[in-house]
């Protein structure tokens, strides 16, 4: 699956190596220039596993957004228990509501993650 995304990060990495190349090549190190070619050479399997740990921190980092949320809104009903005044359970309770859509889509992003 080729996005416009992953394309320029390929485009950004192999342009990165290419300089090493000839950074390397400027200094005579034809051992560093090999190591640069066999990684060229797999570019394809070495964007994939940085792509791949990209996605796997963006989940994890969903889920804590999602855990954070969710202790907030203990935090919050708990307050909702605990209050007599009307203003106060009124305000409450729109922040209840903005943290269970800020759970929704944290949800919708994390199935599509």
């Amino acid at each position: 699956m080729t996005t416009p995304i992953l394309t320029k990060l390929t485009q950004a990495w192999v342009d990165d190596y290419l300089d090493l190349y000839n950074y390397a090549k400027h200094i005579g190190d034809t051992e560093w220039q090999q190591q640069i070619i066999e990684a060229l050479s797999q570019k394809d399997m070495i964007i994939q596993n940085q792509v791949q740990e990209m996605q796997e921190k963006l989940k994890q980092d969903l889920w804590k957004m999602f855990d954070t949320v969710n202790r907030n809104m203990l935090q919050i009903y708990e307050e909702l228990r605990k209050s007599q005044d009307i203003k106060q359970v009124e305000d409450l309770r729109k922040q209840v509501w903005e943290l269970k859509s800020q759970r929704i889509d944290i949800s919708r992003k994390i199935r599509r993650s």
